[in-house]
């Protein structure tokens, strides 16, 4: 019997190279829903790529910690910054909602 991995982390540097592909491309959903002025669906969008984004941020590091030539410090980076941004517009749109 094959014994599951329960660990949320992303464990090879493919994984990560796509999830922050997909956290780039919630970003530009959320800039479109923006401009579009979508204000519950970009406060959805924010806050489900956020998620997203965060993971595949602690992913990277965790890789990196590990093996320090499979992720580069540019994925490492960008994925750190795409959390930043998502994070706090997942942040404000939260609290906006709730009325803090």
């Amino acid at each position: 019997m094959k014994k599951e991995n329960k660990n949320i982390f992303m464990q090879d540097v493919r994984s990560i190279r796509i999830g922050s592909g997909v956290s780039g491309v919630g970003f530009l959903l959320y800039l479109g829903a923006a401009a579009l002025e979508w204000i519950l669906v970009k406060d959805i969008i924010a806050v489900i790529f956020a998620v997203i984004a965060i993971i595949t941020f602690l992913s990277a590091a965790d890789l990196r910690q590990k093996d320090k030539e499979a992720v580069s410090y540019n994925l490492l980076w960008g994925t750190g910054s795409l959390a930043i941004m998502l994070g706090a517009c997942a942040v404000l749109g939260i609290k906006l909602r709730l009325g803090l």
